[in-house]
């Protein structure tokens, strides 16, 4: 299932305490030249349709349909001088595009 570093934990904590969502929510969609993208997004209602992947210190949820694109995947966030991103690793990925925004299974 899905790892989470210390760092991206402590931003998403922070991020959903900056908002009025229940929980942060792993989603991925098609995208770039290589297939798909993982993007994360706010979750308002933690319902039925999605699944609860940590609880604590942040509810990390997502869709039952992309499980299995989440396997051995890390979510870090890193921090290089002024510049500061989630960074999805997949060592599953057999593709990436240059610019390393899509990934193909």
């Amino acid at each position: 299932m899905l790892i989470v570093t210390d760092a991206a934990r402590k931003q998403l904590a922070k991020n959903l305490g900056e908002s009025s969502a229940e929980a942060i929510k792993i989603a991925l969609q098609k995208s770039g030249c290589s297939g798909y993208k993982y993007y994360i997004d706010f979750c308002d209602k933690v319902d039925e349709k999605v699944v609860v992947i940590e609880e604590t210190p942040v509810k990390i949820v997502a869709e039952p349909d992309i499980l299995p694109y989440l396997e051995s995947v890390t979510l870090d966030y890193i921090q290089d001088g002024i510049n500061r991103m989630f960074k999805f690793q997949n060592p599953e990925a057999k593709a990436e595009c240059g610019c390393g925004e899509s990934f193909l299974l």
